[in-house]
Formats: structure tokens, C-alpha cells, sequence
């Protein structure tokens, strides 16, 4: 007897899509953020909640077991890591004469951290799982991660420690069924006004507020790399510059629990609002790995090349554009033909590392 899968669920392909689409487009403004009071506050915005929403998706798919499924998806991620670190070795080395140094491995290249902070969540979640409040542990951890400065980029351990909360609230969220309601499933004309409030609200805090970057380096704390005393330094948060380390380190909590906080509220209001139906975008949002690898190096050579910054020139016209480029490149890669001849490089082969699964003995 055959078990059939489960059907897949179409908001949270919804989802997925439109949060691949903020992924690209970040990335091709990325550069260029700090010239226009626009950039900056459409970058800063897509931070505010982008990743957190992704890691919390996954973490809705992952399971507390060491079982044959779950021992497959994680050493498929560490594979596909691999090979990328090699696959980015190369480009580095053929446009910039960059061979791979001491990071190399231990520094993940660019969009690599998000497969490496995956990897390491899946590793953690059956010890958070055994645990009584595991949310409230993982929310400690994530705000202690600002005091150590020695986190940084190796191994993605200051980002993985800051998202590790969204990640135990995915699995909390499916395993103990929070959002099985229909107040979520089939939300309320009032339900979803608000949502599109919060969402709205965020954004007109952008909008109203041109002079933040001269003021406030917001986009610096939403990359989750650094630790308080140097967030704090880079520039202050306005006049707001603490010098002890206890002040540091308590107006750091604040600062990053006020962020999270945000991200958690417009993560929960994008759930709200994404289509519940099927339709194109359900088709292109089971792609998203696919497009979450191939857009790196296209958007590497839109940067070396200096078409990001040329476009970017123009001022606001130029964000724009560059916003459309992201799009456009999201949907070119979402066809389902690049996911077929990208599949070796996507999911490559790793059978001949997994023992033989066990058969279930005859009676």
C-alpha cells in the first residue's frame, strides 16, 4: 500500500513567490540604496521582514526527526551549498582574479547563508523541540546574539541565531496547529484591512521620514550581521549612542526586539493578504530555490558590469527601473524550463552518499 502525499497548500506557495520577488529586487537596489531617499526606504522596508517571513516558511515544513525524509532535504542542502561555494569560487576567480581565500567555506559567498542558517536550524530544531518553551528560548538567544561580536558572518551564525525564532514559530505554527482556523484560512474582510494597514503604515513611515539615512543606518541592522557596539557606531540611532557596555547592551535588546517585533507583525500581515487560491503565481512560488540560487550571478554581473549603477544614476526613475528589472527577472527565472535544465546545479544528485533505505520486514 502507497502513501499519497499531501497536497500542497496554495498560500504558502503564494507566499513563497512574492517573497522571492522582495529577495531580487533587494538585491538589485542593494547597491545603489544610499543615493535616493526612495531607495533607501524600499530597501529598509523589503529588511524590515523579507528573510524573517522565508525562515519562517521553512521552518512550517521542517520536522524534529532524524528520519530517511528529513536525513535526504538536509544533506541535499549542504550538497547544493557545495557545489555553489565552488560554483561562486569560479565566478570570483574568472571576473575579479579572486581566488578563494581563508573564509572560503567558514564565510558563506553572498546569498549562500540563507542554505547554511537552513542547515543549521533542521540541526537544532529536535533540541528546541524537547524543550517547554522553546519560542521564549530561541526569542533569548536571538537578542543575546548582538553581544558577541566574535558571531559575524562565519558559518551565517549571527543571522541564524537572530532568525531562529521565526524558524521554531514555522514548526510551532504546524505542529500545533495555530493557524488551522478559519479566521486564517479564509480570513475577514476586516482581517485583511488591517493587515494591509500595517502593511501600509510601515511604509508611509518611510515615506514620511527622507532624511533616515542620514540619521539612522536602519539598513545596516536589518543585514544581522554585527553586533550592537558597532551597530551602534555606524552611525548612532540618531543622538542615541550609549557608551557602557551595559547600556549597549540593553539599548541594543531594545532596538533589535522593536525590529523583530516588526518583522513578526508584517510577516503575519503578508500571510493575511496573499491569495488563497491557486494560480500562476502558486506555480512559480514552488520554484523559488531555483530562483533563489540562479539570481546571484546575474545580478553579480548587472553590479561589475555597471548597469545596476547606471540605471541607478537617474535618481527615483532609476529605482524604479531597477525594481522592474528585479521583477522581471524573478518571473524569467520562475518558468518552469529554467527549473528543469537548472535542476543539477538546484538538487544535485546525492544518492550515492545515503545508505539504502530500510525495507519494512515481511510477515
Amino acid at each position: 500500500m502507497t502513501t499519497q502525499a499531501k497536497p500542497r497548500i496554495a498560500l504558502w506557495d503564494n507566499a513563497r513567490f512574492v517573497l522571492i520577488v522582495l529577495v531580487v529586487v533587494g538585491h538589485t537596489i542593494s547597491t545603489i540604496r544610499t543615493d535616493t531617499a526612495l531607495g533607501f526606504g524600499l530597501y529598509a522596508y523589503i529588511y524590515l521582514f523579507h528573510m524573517p517571513a522565508m525562515i519562517l516558511l521553512s521552518g512550517l515544513f521542517a520536522r524534529p526527526t532524524t528520519d530517511q525524509k528529513m536525513v535526504r532535504s538536509t544533506l541535499q542542502l549542504l550538497a547544493t551549498w557545495g557545489l555553489w561555494e565552488g560554483i561562486w569560487a569560479v565566478i570570483r576567480f574568472a571576473v575579479e582574479g579572486r581566488t578563494p581565500g581563508n573564509s572560503f567555506l567558514v564565510s558563506p559567498a553572498w546569498t549562500l547563508w540563507f542554505l547554511v542558517t537552513l542547515i543549521t536550524m533542521r540541526i537544532l530544531l529536535p533540541f528546541f523541540a524537547r524543550m517547554k518553551h522553546p519560542l521564549i528560548v530561541s526569542i533569548v538567544i536571538a537578542l543575546g546574539a548582538g553581544l558577541l561580536p566574535g558571531l559575524g558572518t562565519e558559518f551565517s551564525a549571527a543571522r541564524t541565531l537572530t532568525f531562529l525564532p521565526f524558524f521554531i514559530a514555522g514548526w510551532l505554527i504546524r505542529d500545533r496547529g495555530w493557524v488551522d482556523g478559519e479566521w486564517f484560512t479564509a480570513p475577514s474582510r476586516a482581517l485583511r484591512a488591517g493587515a494591509w494597514s500595517l502593511l501600509g503604515v510601515v511604509a508611509l513611515g518611510f515615506v514620511f521620514a527622507p532624511g533616515l539615512r542620514a540619521t539612522w543606518r536602519i539598513d545596516r541592522w536589518l543585514t544581522w550581521r554585527d553586533d550592537y557596539a558597532w551597530l551602534f557606531s555606524k552611525p548612532p540611532v540618531f543622538p542615541w549612542e550609549p557608551t557602557s557596555w551595559g547600556a549597549t547592551a540593553l539599548s541594543g535588546t531594545l532596538v533589535t526586539s522593536v525590529l523583530l517585533a516588526v518583522a513578526a507583525a508584517m510577516t503575519f500581515a503578508l500571510l493575511i493578504v496573499v491569495p488563497r487560491g491557486h494560480g500562476r503565481i502558486t506555480e512559480w512560488g514552488t520554484r523559488t530555490m531555483a530562483v533563489y540560487l540562479l539570481h546571484g550571478p546575474i545580478i553579480y554581473t548587472l553590479r561589475e558590469t555597471g548597469a545596476v549603477e547606471w540605471i541607478g544614476a537617474s535618481g527615483w526613475p532609476g529605482v524604479l527601473a531597477l525594481v522592474a528589472l528585479g521583477v522581471a527577472i524573478t518571473l524569467v527565472l520562475s518558468a518552469g524550463w529554467v527549473t528543469r535544465l537548472s535542476r543539477p546545479l538546484i538538487s544535485p544528485n546525492i544518492d550515492w552518499i545515503l545508505a539504502p533505505e530500510p525495507q519494512p520486514a515481511r510477515r
